[in-house]
């Protein structure tokens, strides 16, 4: 029974993405997250105020519809360039290949 809650829960939060504004996302979740609290199930509680704690990040997708995936991609590059740099000489020549790289600069 447990598991069907849960899962019930999972999908009535998905329905926060249906709405437009934050005003009315935001009261949406507040009731879910009560709900979310008076499950009894630890994980469901644990998620709800991991959530809560990034509430004001999830109203602001709904208001803008931007995320953070871009950024995301260019730290992985940034990584992957950092784990190659290994052989650099200096910290110089790192910076080039990076702006090389991200910057789509011209190599002529």
């Amino acid at each position: 029974l447990d598991t069907v809650k849960a899962y019930s829960l999972i999908l009535e939060l998905k329905k926060i993405f249906d709405y437009k504004k934050p005003a009315y996302a935001s009261k949406f979740f507040k009731k879910w997250y009560d709900k979310a609290l008076k499950s009894n199930i630890p994980e469901m509680k644990k998620a709800a105020k991991s959530l809560y704690k990034h509430i004001n990040g999830i109203l602001m997708h709904l208001k803008t519809g931007l995320t953070n995936a871009k950024i995301e991609g260019m730290n992985s590059k940034l990584r992957t360039f950092t784990k190659r740099a290994y052989g650099f000489k200096s910290f110089k020549y790192l910076s080039i290949t990076i702006f090389l790289a991200l910057g789509k600069l011209p190599f002529s």
